[in-house]
């Protein structure tokens, strides 16, 4: 089977200082030493991704919402946001420069004044992945850090997204992509990849953007605390992170 883990409340726990729960970590192991392949399927852009994947030992990734999708260390597919809607992007976050921000596939664009925000995402890169705004020339994803329900026609490109971008509805932020990009899209190159069917697909994630991978795959895992929409999209919910959720899911559903 080709397990699918979303990162954030899913691998890795942001119950005080960000880590990853021993539990999860053996389970990842256990699966891998029983024949299944672990993989990641995260909103988080690919340089983003890399440390995490790395201490698991996971080698594809479908990143970014599904504009990267990385197979083997070798990228096999990048969906940037259309070009004429970078200026869209760029209007917004002129007049809202502490909430926007956007990612390629090396930087992270953001003039935020907090120290811990550099200091954190430094971190997952590896590097100094920090660029101003007005550096930007294009972009796999763009953020504002405000939920839908708080935008209005001032917010712009994020209240209503131009033909050729998707539109994300997160709990605490706003992001854009292109329109064909989604996780599910991407866990559906990398079966290609693979040479392998869908059904032989399980997904874990708890937000609302694994809501369709939870509900299109052979088996959705909605994890811990999970939202709504990843609860009603799923076929079975395990306990949280912290609490050996993962590993006791992959033990109910005979995978270890």
């Amino acid at each position: 089977m080709y397990i699918f883990f979303d990162i954030d409340n899913t691998l890795v726990s942001h119950k005080g200082k960000p880590h990853i729960p021993p539990e999860t970590m053996k389970a990842v192991e256990l699966l891998r030493l029983n024949g299944h392949v672990p993989a990641i399927a995260t909103g988080r852009a690919a340089f983003l991704t890399m440390t995490t994947a790395r201490e698991f030992g996971i080698n594809y990734l479908v990143c970014a919402g599904g504009s990267e999708v990385i197979a083997g260390g070798v990228s096999i597919h990048t969906a940037y946001i259309p070009d004429e809607n970078i200026n869209k992007f760029l209007e917004v976050s002129a007049n809202f420069p502490d909430v926007t921000a956007a990612v390629d596939n090396e930087y992270l664009y953001a003039d935020t004044p907090f120290d811990s925000f550099r200091e954190y995402f430094n971190g997952q890169a590896g590097y100094d992945c920090f660029r101003p705004l007005s550096g930007l020339k294009r972009a796999t994803m763009c953020y504002i850090m405000r939920p839908y329900s708080m935008l209005s026609h001032e917010h712009g490109i994020f209240f209503t997204p131009p033909e050729g971008l998707r539109l994300e509805k997160m709990h605490g932020f706003t992001e854009i992509r292109h329109e064909s990009s989604t996780k599910w899209g991407g866990i559906e190159m990398m079966m290609r990849h693979f040479g392998a069917g869908t059904e032989d697909v399980i997904t874990f994630g708890d937000g609302p953007n694994d809501a369709d991978m939870l509900r299109r795959a052979g088996t959705g895992v909605a994890v811990g605390r999970c939202s709504d929409e990843a609860r009603e999209a799923a076929d079975y919910v395990c306990g949280d992170i912290d609490e050996g959720g993962i590993l006791k899911a992959c033990e109910h559903l005979g995978l270890i």
